[in-house]
């Protein structure tokens, strides 16, 4: 043993002084290098723990919330919202022409300020007396006997001098001069100075009036104009399950000042609900205490809360993972439109209305089929059912004749919530038709009951209620013997 020792104990001091100086190094050494390393670590940790939460919150969605949501939380047509969503993102498709527009639309009305501000406005929440009103009122009241009343007089002429070329209409001498300057500017043979001096002569020339500024603002303006409807057209597609809420009605009145203020107020949900948080606790707060209310919009279909605070079955760690599995679908600025296009539904506001339209059709509820499934049966067979359109009424792509718009493939397709759709046309021949209590019924038949009165019937294995009981209000004869076709191609 002291033969051990003696082998490892250093003998000399300096010795002993060396060691310690070269284990002080190393530990400081490693020190250092934990100190470099350490946030990489704890990143990875943290993105490995937000991975396991996103797993869960996967299957919770699953579990919980993707019979109203869609299973891959592209919504249900006027049931609940999508939420992969580029609208709920704040996704901008037209963040480079808005940005365009909004500048100019400022600077006009900035400048309709100054004309307000100079002139007066006679009325609305705007109106004024104006700065040139009240100079002619105040040297009304002047003595101009006076040295002091005299001088101030003459401050006040030339004062309204100027408000009048600053605001006179009458500028066709400055619009010439404009168009000459504007002119040579498109000249590609002018260096960068030349191009400097000539903008610089142009922003002296527009100061000088502002009616004239206006115009050429509202000039270069309409081009931008026409840019941004093009833009809105591929946005279209989207309109039929809620996006942008009133753009087609202020794009058909050729209210550009009004598009403007729906691309602003509607672009992002938060926006859209005045909602001052991050997304996070947008989604957060409304997992804990729902949406009260909710019901009078979607039709019954309310989201309740699902928090344990809020009296719901979920912990507070389970919301959490929730919420991070919905943020797991933000993509940044690599939305498509075709994410767009697949959103079954956007977001709704209070108060919102729905299609309309269809006040001529004939509803299956009203006189000669009165929600009679024999009579509906025996009328489709002088009907021939469109099965293209037939899948657009099913996945809720295209209105009914009605007006109505239906989310039956939010359930069915996939069967997320309720048969699946390609199964369905086979399971009624192969089984439904040989139970004894349809014997006689013909698959079309069954299909108009089981629409009509979808309760009288459930397929084993799902439950009674999750249907719509009106549908004989949505559709019309032509819409039922399309949505059949639909589903029997899926047996051809």
């Amino acid at each position: 043993m002291k033969g051990f020792l003696k082998n490892f104990i250093i003998p000399t001091l300096e010795g002993r002084i060396l060691t310690g100086i070269v284990a002080f190094v190393a530990l400081m050494i490693l020190l250092g290098w934990v100190a470099i390393n350490e946030p990489a670590r704890m990143a990875a940790f943290e993105d490995q723990h937000l991975g396991r939460s996103i797993e869960r919150g996967a299957e919770l969605f699953a579990a919980n919330c993707s019979t109203c949501h869609g299973p891959n939380g592209l919504g249900s047509a006027e049931r609940a919202p999508g939420l992969n969503n580029p609208h709920l993102f704040g996704y901008d498709y037209l963040a480079l022409v808005n940005a365009d527009v909004s500048s100019y639309e400022r600077q006009i009305d900035d400048l309709n300020d100054q004309l307000g501000d100079l002139l007066g406005v006679e009325s609305g929440e705007d109106a004024r007396e104006g700065e040139r009103n009240e100079l002619f009122a105040e040297i009304a009241t002047l003595d101009r006997n006076t040295d002091e009343g005299a001088a101030r007089a003459v401050e006040i002429a030339e004062r309204i001098e100027e408000i009048n070329a600053l605001t006179d209409t009458n500028n066709e001498a400055l619009q010439a001069q404009y168009q000459d300057l504007a002119s040579q500017l498109e000249s590609e043979d002018l260096t960068d100075d030349e191009r400097a001096d000539i903008q610089e002569q142009i922003n002296a020339l527009l100061s000088q009036n502002i009616p004239l500024h206006i115009s050429v603002l509202e000039s270069d303006l309409e081009p931008l104009y026409t840019e941004r409807s093009e833009e809105l057209a591929a946005l279209e597609p989207a309109f039929i399950a809620g996006y942008l809420p009133g753009l087609q009605d202020a794009m058909a009145s050729g209210d550009e000042r009004a598009v403007s203020a729906i691309l602003q107020e509607h672009t992002s949900r938060l926006a859209q609900n005045g909602f001052g948080g991050d997304l996070g606790s947008y989604i957060t707060t409304t997992l804990i205490h729902g949406r009260p209310g909710s019901q009078y919009i979607w039709g019954n279909s309310q989201m309740v809360a699902w928090s344990q605070r809020g009296g719901g079955p979920l912990r507070d760690d389970e919301i959490e993972d929730i919420r991070n599995y919905i943020l797991n679908w933000d993509r940044g600025d690599e939305w498509t439109l075709e994410d767009l296009y697949a959103v079954q539904q956007f977001g709704k506001l209070p108060g919102g209305t729905g299609a309309g339209g269809g006040e001529d059709v004939t509803r299956l509820a009203d006189d000669p089929y009165n929600s009679d499934v024999v009579t509906i049966t025996e009328a489709l067979a002088d009907v021939e059912g469109d099965a293209e359109r037939g899948e657009a009424i099913y996945t809720g792509s295209a209105l009914t004749e009605v007006g109505s718009r239906l989310g039956c493939g939010s359930c069915h397709i996939g069967g997320a919530a309720a048969p699946n759709t390609t199964d369905q046309w086979e399971s009624i021949h192969s089984d439904i038709l040989n139970q004894s209590q349809f014997a006689g019924y013909t698959a079309e038949q069954y299909i108009v009951e089981s629409i009509i009165y979808p309760n009288a019937y459930i397929v084993e294995g799902w439950t009674a209620g999750a249907m719509p009981q009106d549908f004989d209000q949505q559709l019309s004869l032509q819409d039922m013997a399309d949505i059949i076709a639909y589903i029997a191609s899926y047996g051809e």
